[in-house]
């Protein structure tokens, strides 16, 4: 969480110009951008979202598989990481709940 935290602060407005066509980008920013420390996590979850299941998102016309395939591999697997990495933690804050 520290780290991403880390990375929201200092890099949404980085991931966000990679993806300049993008009007679901643009409305998430405009939602969240004067949420502060958590609206920049909301906004790199989405774009982590984006990068882990993009067929989604590109078969809904919400952003350009151009965009997808010139994001940054380095950053786009520290992203992806980060998003697997929340999702098993909630699974198994779930899980242990019915245990």
């Amino acid at each position: 969480m520290t780290a991403q935290c880390i990375i929201a602060a200092r890099r949404t407005e980085y991931f966000e110009s990679l993806f300049p066509n993008s009007q679901y980008i643009k409305q998430n920013k405009a939602t969240y951008q004067r949420a502060g420390l958590i609206g920049k996590m909301m906004r790199t979850g989405t774009i982590s979202t984006i990068l882990a299941i993009p067929s989604f998102f590109i078969r809904k016309n919400l952003v350009e598989r151009q965009e997808v395939i010139n994001f940054p591999k380095p950053i786009k697997i520290l992203l992806v990481t980060l998003w697997s990495l929340h999702i098993t933690l909630f699974s198994a804050l779930i899980i242990s709940h019915f245990l």
